[in-house]
């Protein structure tokens, strides 16, 4: 949907079908200061711009490299109070050694639950053949 040659807009439905996320998860983050308002244009609409949908497809990366919606609320915080990358993007490092640390921790316990596993499975084959 274009309403003049300089910009172009999107429906909440258009977006949220490109983006493959919900009109809901759109005006959540609205809700929550991760995306700004949307501008409303003819029958009220709420419509979206390019920026727009830069930023939500920023926020859905981070939201798949695992960080939480209030690490990036946290992020957005620094931007708007720093908005350069020199406070930024050093954070955002820390965050991802925070998830890093997380997944080495799951793959630890998931180890020790599969070793558990086979344990009890071998026990449970010389009780089988023991009878």
């Amino acid at each position: 949907m274009t309403y003049n040659s300089e910009k172009k807009y999107y429906q909440i439905g258009e977006i949220a079908k490109k983006l493959k996320i919900s009109p809901r998860t759109i005006r959540y983050y609205e809700e929550i200061g991760l995306l700004k308002e949307a501008k409303r244009k003819y029958g009220n609409y709420r419509v979206y711009d390019d920026e727009d949908l830069m930023r939500l497809k920023f926020i859905r990366k981070l939201k798949l490299l695992g960080l939480k919606l209030s690490q990036i609320q946290e992020l957005e915080k620094l931007y708007r109070e720093h908005p350069s990358n020199k406070k930024l993007i050093p954070r955002l490092i820390e965050m991802f050694d925070e998830k890093i640390k997380e997944i080495d921790e799951k793959i630890g316990n998931l180890q020790s639950l599969k070793e558990d596993i086979l344990s009890y499975k071998k026990r449970l084959i010389e009780k089988l053949l023991e009878d």
